[in-house]
């Protein structure tokens, strides 16, 4: 009997064993630089600059797998020689055909040296992620100082892909393939506006540019006026699309939180004598990480109190959404029901705003859309850009979606930096769900219509600017459900369990914990290695309901703001509070829903441009 046990503790083991192996397990494929280049000789305006890669120009590696050593390197030397009295400039480039790995799955290093001590070398470029799809990632800029003969830069680029710790399973049978190109001249950022210092917004087709005279009386103005945006005097970007939508430009941005990192409001108040910590943005360059200052950004390698927000500045994730991106739209108000004559206009309710395919417009002073639950708030968002017709963009032009999680981070973050409000937005405390409004103080009380609309004195507090080019509606108002979910639960939003999974990474941010800490966790551990969301970033901890009423603490985001864990029954994510919430509503305010039609939720279509 005994033999009989140890025999099946045995084949136990085994499987065990084998279960694990099983898990942890990698596909091997092949990842290459495959150069493009047919000389290696570049003829440049003040002389000739030859390239010499070492090995030759192809790198082939097969059987890679995660690991914290480079598992490809590619030397090159550049060679300057002139008799003119011309520089010599040039850029690297690194030219990324194909790479179906996940965002930041593969890593970039580029170490440089200047040999022969002539000019100066592109500089050397820490441990940066690299974003799925085709792309360019400009890697620097050199140049060789006249006269000179025989001067060499040389630089060696490494290529990662990191060991995580955790399963990378998603990244078994990928491909990359890519080849580093030198091209002559001065590296030009394409859509980067370098008067302005930040990206210039990319208007689709029917977009007008619009801007406010001193009495905030609206102004249309064109693509090339210089007046148009500043974002140094907080004035951002704005446009109308064809049908009157008002929309406004998220430019691409890295970020750094420098004080109260994970920090409740009230013990930030007694740290630094706000409510709120400080957040510096950098805007980038183009789709780079490029800042004007030359900052050394992050892309990759997040791990909270270790290497995190609040120690160096990272790309925000956002900017990575199908490669990397310039920036994006996002509406200014809350959306309403665009026809006059629609059912759901007429006569709010679930059974006629529960729908699809709903053509909604944010413009101000209307009653937001409400009533309906997050797959037909996302499918609707989606279907924005289909109709073409309605809102004059070409369907080539763009991608629509409802706000995600991180999305509504990169607003809430732009509107806490130095160039967004000075303090906290102030609430709309509309009780009929009005859009731009604003009550009479930063918390003010419930209000039966409009108190300030939005080009007024006051109701300007209630944007991320605390001017009237910001976006308004994120502090009180409806409550917005955002694209946020846990655990693929479904709530009552919609969605079937096949379709949440199915969806597309790029359109939902996903939180996931186990049982235990779902049980016993008021904490946030399943959200701590999360970071640009405005969630573990702002707040020291959350509560959670029960079914009747909260516990443990609700108000320890910035400001005071509400925070409150998404659990099993309330698996999706709410934004910004409700109008009758005073000091618990706020642009860091977070909680949780089921994911249905209601009274009270809304959401927020943005708009991401489409490569061309």
């Amino acid at each position: 009997m005994k033999t009989k046990q140890k025999i099946t503790m045995l084949l136990s083991l085994i499987l065990t064993i084998l279960l694990i192996s099983t898990g942890l397990s990698f596909a091997y494929f092949s990842a290459n630089i495959t150069g493009t280049e047919t000389s290696t000789t570049i003829q440049a305006s003040g002389g000739v600059m030859n390239i010499n890669y070492d090995g030759g120009e192809n790198i082939n590696t097969p059987n890679i797998f995660p690991s914290n050593e480079p598992f490809a390197t590619k030397n090159f030397t550049l060679t300057g020689k002139n008799t003119t009295n011309d520089n010599m400039n040039y850029h690297i480039i690194l030219v990324i055909e194909e790479n179906t790995f996940t965002n930041n799955a593969l890593q970039y290093k580029l170490t440089s040296t200047n040999t022969d001590g002539n000019g100066t070398t592109a500089p050397s470029i820490i441990q940066s992620g690299i974003a799925n799809g085709s792309q360019e990632i400009f890697l620097g800029d050199g140049t060789f100082e006249s006269p000179v003969n025989n001067k060499d830069h040389s630089y060696i680029l490494e290529l990662f892909f990191p060991e995580t710790g955790k399963s990378q399973n998603d990244d078994m049978n990928k491909t990359f393939k890519a080849y580093i190109n030198i091209r002559e001249g001065q590296y030009n950022f394409p859509g980067y506006n370098p008067e302005k210092g930040v990206n210039h917004p990319v208007l689709f087709t029917g977009m007008t540019p619009i801007k406010w005279d001193e009495n905030n009386d609206e102004i249309e103005t064109t693509e090339s006026d210089s007046d148009w945006y500043d974002y140094d005097e907080k004035r951002w970007a704005n446009a109308k699309s064809l049908d009157g939508s008002y929309w406004v430009w998220i430019p691409r941005y890295a970020y750094k939180i420098e004080t109260c990192y994970h920090t409740s409001g009230e013990d930030c108040l007694s740290l630094t004598g706000k409510e709120a910590g400080d957040i510096d943005v950098k805007f980038l360059k183009g789709t780079t990480n490029i800042t004007e200052d030359n900052t050394i950004i992050e892309s990759a390698g997040y791990v909270a109190h270790e290497k995190d927000t609040s120690m160096h500045h990272f790309l925000h994730p956002v900017f990575q959404f199908d490669g990397e991106e310039l920036g994006f739209w996002v509406a200014k108000f809350e959306p309403s029901v665009s026809y006059l004559n629609d059912p759901c206009r007429l006569e709010p309710s679930i059974e006629n705003c529960n729908h699809d395919n709903l053509t909604i417009k944010l413009i101000p002073n209307v009653v937001s859309l409400r009533y309906i639950d997050v797959y037909n708030s996302s499918a609707t968002s989606m279907n924005m850009k289909n109709k073409t017709e309605t809102y004059g963009w070409l369907l080539n032009e763009l991608d629509s979606h409802m706000m995600t999680n991180e999305e509504w981070g990169a607003m809430a973050y732009l509107t806490g930096s130095q160039y967004g409000a000075d303090g906290e937005v102030w609430i709309n405390n509309s009780s009929y769900y009005i859009t731009g409004c604003a009550g009479s103080s930063v918390s003010a009380s419930r209000f039966e219509g409009c108190q300030h609309q939005y080009n007024t004195s006051l109701g300007i507090k209630a944007s991320t600017t605390h001017n009237i080019y910001g976006i308004y509606d994120i502090s009180g108002g409806s409550r917005e459900l955002v694209m946020g979910n846990f655990n693929n639960y479904i709530g009552v939003s919609g969605y079937t369990s096949f379709n949440l999974k199915s969806l597309s990474d790029q359109y939902i941010n996903r939180y996931f914990t186990n049982k235990k800490d779902m049980l016993n966790g008021i904490s946030m551990h399943y959200n701590s290695q999360k970071y640009g969301d405005a969630v573990y970033e702002v707040s020291s901890n959350a509560g959670r309901y029960n079914g009747s009423e909260f516990e443990g603490e609700i108000t320890n985001s910035w400001y005071l703001d509400r925070s409150a864990l998404l659990f099993t029954n309330g698996p999706w994510f709410l934004r910004g509070g409700l109008f009758h919430h005073t000091d618990m509503a706020g642009v860091f305010c977070f909680t949780d829903a089921s994911g249905g039609a209601g009274l009270t939720g809304t959401f927020r279509p943005v708009l991401m441009p489409i490569k061309k």
